[in-house]
């Protein structure tokens, strides 16, 4: 299994998934031109990542990290459709815990992760969101 790590640009996120840390991450500003496109290979990796797992019999501690300054609203479809990815990987036996970042006076992305939770499916005790940065 190949690490993968898309490097920030001025309209997307840096993007950090890697099986041997047990860490993905996400973090930056996001609407990318092209979302489908940008989001693609993380959630092929997402799939790769639970049949790799799945197949050699492991259960992991993994450590999701999510951080938008800004993101728009063809993002948000692609975000829940991510953490229900990610909330799959519980469902074969993996403790998931995933961070939500946002900055301190901003209501509106402390709301966004709110709801990106509730409508992934994600459970909340597998879950913090946080104003960290």
């Amino acid at each position: 299994m190949k690490k993968l790590h898309i490097k920030p640009k001025k309209d997307s996120p840096e993007v950090i998934l890697d099986h041997s840390s047990n860490l993905l991450s996400i973090k930056g500003i996001c609407h990318p031109e092209n979302v489908t496109k940008f989001f693609e290979p993380v959630l092929f990796w997402l799939d790769d990542f639970k049949k790799y797992l799945d197949a050699n019999g492991e259960k992991r501690d993994i450590k999701v990290v999510l951080f938008f300054r800004y993101f728009n609203s063809a993002t948000y479809k692609y975000l829940i459709t991510l953490l229900q990815k990610i909330n799959e990987l519980t469902e074969i036996g993996n403790s998931i815990f995933v961070e939500w970042h946002y900055e301190e006076d901003d209501e509106d992305m402390l709301e966004s992760g709110e709801e990106l939770f509730e409508f992934s499916g994600l459970n909340m005790p597998h879950a913090c969101i946080e104003s960290k940065f």
